[in-house]
Formats: C-alpha cells, structure tokens, sequence
C-alpha cells in the first residue's frame, strides 16, 4: 500500500471511528477586555473548559465541580487546563458575572458575556453545562444539569492530555524508524531506546501498555480503528499515528 493510500485511509477512518465532536473555533473578549481564540489555546496545548452558568444557586455546584477538576491539575500541569465561566445567554452583563463567581469562590482563568460562546454547539443548553476540549480541538467530556460530576470532568481532562498535537504518521516502508506492517498486525522498531509504550483510541481511551518493549509489537486483539501509539523514553515522548483494519 503506498504512502498516499495509506493517509487516504487514515482519514477515512478517522471519520468513522473517531466519536468525539469537533470544538466550534471562537474569538471573544473576556470581562476584563482580553481577546482570547479558542484554537490557539489548543494549538498551544492546552486543555480548555467551557463552564456555562446562568448564573444561579444551583449553577455553582456544577461551576465548583469544574473548578476542583482544573486545579487537581495545577501541579502535574501547571498551565495547560484553561477554566472558562460562559454567561449561558450573555444577557448578564460582567460587573454580575464577576461578582457571582466570587460568591461562590470561584476563579476560571477568564469569565465571559458573549453570544459567541454558544453552548448550543455542543448538543444544547444545560443549567449548567461543562465541555472539556484537548489540544486536538476534540470534545472529551459533555455534561449538563444534574448528570455532571467532578471525576467524569477529570477523566475527560485526562484523556485531553493523553492526545498530541504533535502526532506523526506511522510509516508503512520498512525502512524506517518506526514501521507498521499491517498484514501481520505488527509495529516493528528498527532500533529500540525506549522505555515503554501506549496505545491510545482516536477518542482518548488507553487500551495498552506496556514497560517491556520489545522490537515488535503485535496490535492484532485491537479492533478495527484509528490508534494513535506513543514510545515512551528518559528524554521525550514520541507519537505516531496507525490504521489497523483487516
């Protein structure tokens, strides 16, 4: 299979096996005048958390639960979980969101009143309703109303964290470094400095792992997808990017 077919078919399958929901790009100011671009936060790597609220009493506990999500990350990776509070329908002016977040004790990164941050692209309104979006631009969590809880929001941030930008295509010549033979469900490694390995799903989910890395890694129990395997050395991670399909 040459090397354009082979992207054709990452493409593909990415499309049908991929479930998470692509993040609407926005640019708006926030209640102090700072202009922010959704995807140039996650092209930087960070992970965003859009919080909507209307704001209310029972809006803070969801509020709260989102808050103590992003800051369990402050020492593991300080800086890469943005919190943004949304006003639901900006009809709240930021001199009332201000004050309401502090009510409640409560600081996101950046507070919001702006019809550009529709929660509607995110499958409908919610009172509140919290998305969780990785550097991929993918949504990992959505929960609105009563169903959001603070660990499904530290899961989605988690599996956020776990996806690159910086994702490479696995080569199908067996020349190269890294080499994915797909007849026999084999990724072979020309030469081996690493210390471990995962296997991620194109929605987040690890479905391998191992500390014992061996020159050929046998894929063949996975089902049919878009897999994305990251080498795990003292000095960097690498990710490449792999269809297994029968």
């Amino acid at each position: 299979m040459n090397k354009n077919i082979f992207n054709t078919l990452i493409l593909i399958f990415a499309t049908i096996f991929c479930t998470a929901q692509t993040a609407t790009d926005f640019t708006a100011d926030d209640c102090n005048g700072t202009s922010h671009n959704l995807y140039s936060e996650l092209d930087a790597g960070n992970v965003v958390v859009l919080c909507w609220v209307m704001p209310c009493g029972p809006c803070a506990l969801g509020a709260e639960y989102a808050q103590n999500a992003v800051q369990s990350f402050n020492i593991s990776h300080p800086g890469k979980v943005k919190y943004y509070i949304v006003d639901d329908y900006a009809n709240s002016d930021c001199n009332y969101l201000v004050s309401w977040n502090g009510s409640y004790q409560l600081s996101p990164d950046a507070t919001f009143s702006s019809p550009l941050i529709d929660m509607n692209d995110y499958g409908g309104a919610g009172m509140p309703k919290v998305v969780v979006i990785g550097p991929n631009k993918q949504v990992y969590y959505n929960g609105k109303n009563n169903q959001i809880d603070e660990l499904s929001i530290i899961n989605g941030i988690n599996q956020s964290l776990q996806i690159s930008t910086d994702v490479q295509n696995i080569s199908n010549t067996k020349d190269s470094y890294v080499f994915y033979d797909n007849q026999n469900k084999l990724i072979q490694l020309s030469e081996n400095n690493f210390n471990s390995y995962k296997i991620f799903s194109i929605s987040g989910e690890l479905v391998a792992k191992s500390t014992v890395l061996k020159d050929k890694i046998n894929v063949q129990f996975l089902i049919d997808g878009l897999y994305i395997i990251q080498f795990i050395s003292q000095e960097k991670t690498y990710s490449y990017r792999f269809l297994k399909n029968n």
